[in-house]
């Protein structure tokens, strides 16, 4: 996948805000729509706003001479024009009143729209009568052009007041409280999934989430509970039998070797014996490898892994020796202890260096503990071969030029143990040849004192 599957609640909370951003683009098209399709309208509408901005300017019965409203007629004197006119029909302030046809101050109505055709023009007048005076003020004005954008201006204004006022702040608060509802809501569905994500093949099945789920997240838990169960018992079951196969293996190869030693010394004897010390090995893996998926390390527990190194290089130094392989051990003067099963370190310890005795040709095997709770061997064979690396863990997988015997099981192991207590496993490849293997563990806990 290229990248992360959106959740449920993602999917929904972004549905909702597409919803809510058609309904404020429906808005928009629906004001759009009526004053594009009525100019009278919307001529209204701009002169109302430039009538109620000359109000905003007034000083007592004219507009103050610095007021911003007197700049638009002043830049415009061709489109635009105003008169204030009292009672008497007196004409107290007016910019540009040659636009003004004399018989619009004559008007007395309080709210008024004419439309005037004149041989070069069509006129926009309106009056409005000022409200809570006593002389009677009424503004008149008239529009020819508009060069300022006042239609703009207007629709603009619409669109304020009507979408983006009450419409849009409301879907915001629409898609904030439903994205808070959907996400709590599907709170219990996020817990099932993250229950079904945390299942590992081998590993203890949790309990399913216990909140309340819908009826068909409940059903899906319940299935898979049911298939995990029955998996389970499936996979204890092959585990059992392959132990005991290899259990019941150990005691007839013991006494093929046994018989081995009494034939006489020849060359076809020799290959028996390697043969059976392969088939050997390959039992004791198995072994290991079902002992890897029950493998549990209590709190508490700490491994001096100088100990465990010990008892491994005496182990293996015969099998080194009869294959011409000298084994090194170095040691730190202090204890490096590790929270790990003793026998699991042991297990994986054992099959490096079996590895290492085997690949390393006929250079030396080192074996190092630290600094840390690390484990290290290094041979000094041909190293890893191209495109290897990535296939060394994985179980019955032998590369090009394999020593024969092997069943490709020993690095498996060692990964499924090292995961089994927490710790890693890690090849490098030395600048001067060869291969070096790291067991990394947890640190041991410190003891606690009072």
């Amino acid at each position: 996948m290229s990248g992360a599957t959106p959740s449920l609640a993602q999917v929904l909370t972004r549905r909702l805000a597409l919803i809510a951003a058609a309904v404020v683009l429906l808005n928009i098209a629906a004001v759009g729509a009526y004053y594009g399709s009525d100019r009278r309208e919307l001529e209204a509408e701009a002169a109302a706003q430039e009538i109620e901005r000359l109000k905003e300017a007034l000083e007592g019965a004219s507009i103050r001479d610095d007021a911003q409203a007197r700049a638009l007629y002043a830049s415009h004197p061709e489109a635009y024009a105003f008169a204030l006119v009292d009672r008497g029909g007196r004409v107290l302030d007016a910019m540009n009143r040659g636009l003004i046809p004399p018989s619009a101050t004559d008007i007395y109505a309080d709210n008024w729209v004419t439309r005037l055709d004149t041989p070069d023009r069509r006129l926009l007048i309106t009056g409005h009568e000022f409200s809570g005076r006593s002389d009677g003020l009424r503004v008149v004005f008239v529009m020819a052009s508009d060069p300022a954008h006042l239609l703009r201006r207007a629709v603009l204004s619409e669109f304020y007041q009507h979408v983006w006022l009450p419409i849009l702040p409301m879907a915001l608060i629409l898609i904030g409280a439903s994205a808070f509802l959907i996400r709590r809501g599907l709170a219990p569905v996020a817990d099932a999934a993250e229950w079904a994500r945390a299942l590992r093949p081998g590993a203890v099945v949790s309990p399913p989430p216990s909140a309340r789920v819908p009826a068909e997240i409940a059903d899906l838990v319940d299935a898979t509970q049911r298939a995990l169960d029955r998996l389970a018992t499936a996979l204890t079951a092959e585990k059992r039998h392959a132990a005991e196969a290899a259990h019941a293996l150990r005691t007839p190869v013991a006494v093929l070797v046994a018989r081995l030693d009494a034939l006489p010394p020849g060359e076809t004897t020799e290959r028996l014996r390697a043969d059976l010390a392969a088939l050997s090995r390959t039992v004791q893996q198995v072994l290991a490898a079902s002992r890897t998926d029950v493998l549990e390390v209590p709190e508490g527990t700490a491994v001096d892994l100088r100990r465990t190194a010990e008892t491994v290089t005496a182990a293996l130094a015969p099998f080194a020796y009869s294959t011409g392989i000298e084994l090194s051990l170095t040691l730190s003067d202090a204890p490096v202890t590790a929270h790990a099963d003793a026998e699991g370190v042991e297990v994986a310890l054992t099959n490096l260096v079996e590895n290492a005795i085997l690949h390393g040709r006929s250079g030396p095997v080192e074996i190092s503990v630290g600094p840390g709770p690390v484990l290290r061997v290094r041979d000094h064979g041909p190293g890893l071969l191209p495109g290897a690396q990535g296939h060394l863990f994985e179980p019955f997988w032998r590369g090009p030029g394999a020593v024969p015997g092997g069943a490709g099981l020993g690095l498996a192991i060692v990964d499924r143990l090292q995961r089994a207590q927490g710790g890693e496993v890690e090849v490098r490849t030395p600048a001067d040849g060869g291969c070096e293997f790291l067991l990394t563990f947890r640190p041991a806990p410190r003891p606690t004192t009072f």
